[in-house]
């Protein structure tokens, strides 16, 4: 079945809310106080400023992996919704929509990328840690830690 790492489109929406919902609810379910999910109702909207994007995998007519890009200053960008389907893990994913992650960053004249993940997180921590993120800083909250990565481009 083929595969293909492309930007969002608003037919994305429902798919890439049922993925990162169910993720949520199945892998972090005592995380899911530390985020909110209001973003996920408007995807289009969340992340699209000039200098924002979101990326989605879909294998045949399923989105099985997403990743977001959002501006929190001219020098500094958010990444956020690094999900991959546990089916679909190990299989370069999560590394081919990293990496569209910060090549976009590259090009959008952003000098640092951060991500915020928790302990349970790993495999999108050991991710990113293989990309050339470093921890920035690391915050305990209610039993678990949230960790601050720093990408610098």
């Amino acid at each position: 079945m083929d595969n293909t790492l492309r930007t969002f489109q608003e037919k994305d929406a429902e798919g890439v809310r049922n993925l990162i919902l169910s993720i949520l609810s199945k892998e972090y379910p005592f995380d899911r106080s530390a985020y909110s999910d209001s973003d996920l109702y408007k995807i289009g909207e969340t992340y699209g400023g000039k200098r924002e994007s979101f990326f989605v995998v879909e294998t045949g007519d399923q989105i099985v992996g997403t990743v977001g890009i959002k501006e929190d200053s001219q020098a500094e960008a958010i990444l956020r919704r690094l999900f991959v389907d546990l089916r679909h893990r190990k299989k370069g994913y999560g590394s081919g929509l990293l990496d569209q992650a910060i090549d976009f960053c590259r090009r959008h004249g952003y000098k640092k990328i951060y991500f915020r993940c928790t302990d349970r997180m790993h495999d999108a921590m050991r991710l990113c840690v293989k990309k050339g993120f470093k921890e920035a800083e690391k915050l305990e909250v209610g039993g678990f830690n949230i960790h601050k990565l720093e990408f610098k481009l």
